[in-house]
């Protein structure tokens, strides 16, 4: 089997996210350290134009965004599971509601200054045209009580004593609510917020104790040679459509994936997995020869090319 290759930046709470996902299954990786800001030449080599933190490399497929990410490393080392309690959709309802924390964390950063250098803040003001960050600490009280209704729920369901969120076993729900949070606790306000409830602050220690499993590192222009020398794994035998829809576009199509979120990058290529939670395209990139590249359903857009 491929080794896992990661590539990401320390302090993207994202790829926090997965290197947990590698801890809690106990797994080997490699390490890519990507560029904070654009350029970001050799990731863009191997994804087409996805820009995001963090892409999973397995040999010559290309996992862009953590949900994928997961459903990649469940299907391949599936013990330990991030499903201990068995319900699936409860459990990425769970993930959905943490993550909505993300955003609001950034808020409060942006907010409090000082935080985020010239450099990251001019990349993510292109990314998000028309955004004025100038007016971000005038809605950090809100963006904090907003917080702390979220960590609510957490606290509660904390409260019957057990260690994790569903239970007395780690899975994918603890990794999504503790990535955001972690980061919130990085500056006094969030710390605050965090030290004045009674069960999170152990929770979240007990989280950053599963650790990242076994990392070494790896330079970027090897993970595109290790692309280009693999193949990519054999497709699965496609599913029924997602949409079943007169004007449905076909596996074998030419099509663009476009993420919802602004800023995120377009990636061209042969459709050649559309089920119900993931879509796939192939391409030929120059330097890494034929990749797939790998997104969730959710959140991305598929639309013909041309």
């Amino acid at each position: 089997m491929a080794e896992l290759i990661l590539h990401h930046y320390d302090m993207s709470p994202y790829a926090e996210k997965v290197r947990l996902m590698f801890g809690l299954k106990g797994l080997p990786w490699r390490s890519v350290q990507i560029p904070i800001v654009m350029p970001k030449p050799d990731l863009v080599e191997l994804t087409g134009g996805y820009r995001r933190t963090p892409t999973l490399q397995i040999g010559a497929d290309i996992y862009c965004d953590t949900k994928i990410c997961a459903r990649a490393l469940e299907r391949l080392h599936p013990d330990p599971t991030l499903f201990p309690v068995g319900d699936d959709a409860a459990t990425w309802g769970l993930c959905r509601q943490g993550e909505t924390s993300f955003m609001m964390v950034v808020s409060v950063m942006m907010g409090a200054g000082d935080v985020f250098d010239e450099a990251f803040m001019e990349d993510r003001k292109k990314m998000a045209p028309g955004v004025d960050f100038s007016r971000a600490p005038l809605i950090v009280p809100a963006k904090l009580g907003q917080l702390r209704a979220n960590l609510d729920l957490i606290e509660t369901l904390l409260c019957d004593g057990r260690r994790f969120v569903q239970g007395d076993v780690p899975g994918i729900a603890d990794l999504a609510w503790y990535h955001p949070h972690m980061m919130l606790g990085a500056i006094p306000q969030g710390k605050k917020l965090i030290d004045a409830l009674e069960n999170v602050p152990a929770w979240m220690e007990r989280v950053a104790a599963i650790g990242h499993g076994s990392r070494r590192e790896l330079e970027a222009a090897d993970a595109v040679t290790i692309a280009r020398d693999a193949e990519p794994a054999p497709l699965p035998e496609p599913s029924a459509p997602a949409v079943d829809a007169s004007d449905r576009i076909e596996l074998g199509e030419n099509v663009i994936v476009l993420p919802e979120e602004v800023g995120s990058g377009a990636v061209a290529g042969e459709l050649v997995i559309d089920d119900v939670h993931e879509i796939a395209v192939r391409r030929h990139s120059e330097r890494a020869g034929e990749l797939v590249v790998h997104f969730p359903r959710e959140e991305y857009l598929i639309v013909r090319a041309g």
